[in-house]
């Protein structure tokens, strides 16, 4: 797989967020970071790693073992509960541009990011990422969208199929 430069950027953003920074500023970067590549038509490519191979660099060890286990318990040929990606809260990232994001750290070694994403069509959606600082830099820890209240809980209610 051939990965184009706005996705080689956004990893090594995300690769490069230093454990000891672990503030608001670090999370507003890696957040940053994580949106980079969405709605340049390339973001195929860099979902499937963050779903995949750089799924440690984007997602908590908690969000982590309930995508492994919606995986392990989906029979073969079904789909699991991501029939979308929880990241944009879209199917299609056509257009995406994130358009306001707010980073507050309410206690040391977490944070909330209030992210707004405008699509091509002008539809605006708006999630909050519970971030959680891990030695390793800022990861997703819960997603929130208005479809989806919690994604941990969704992935603990329809994990392995529908």
């Amino acid at each position: 797989m051939r990965l184009s430069a706005p996705i080689l950027t956004a990893l090594a953003l995300l690769a490069a967020m230093p454990a000891a920074s672990q503030d608001a500023a670090s999370a507003d970067a890696f957040v940053r970071g994580l949106y980079a590549a969405y709605g340049t038509g390339h973001s195929d490519n860099t979902v499937a790693d963050y779903f995949d191979r750089g799924m440690a660099r984007v997602f908590a060890p908690r969000l982590i073992a309930l995508i492994r286990r919606d995986r392990a318990l989906t029979p073969k040929g079904d789909v699991g509960a991501f029939d979308f990606d929880p990241i944009c809260s879209c199917q299609d990232d056509a257009g995406l541009k994130m358009t306001d994001l707010k980073v507050t750290a309410p206690a040391r070694g977490t944070a909330a990011a209030r992210v707004a994403l405008r699509f091509a069509g002008g539809e605006t959606i708006r999630l909050t990422l519970d971030l959680v600082a891990t030695s390793h830099g800022w990861r997703i820890n819960d997603i929130h969208s208005a479809d989806t209240p919690s994604l941990a809980a969704y992935l603990r209610q329809h994990g392995g199929g529908r």
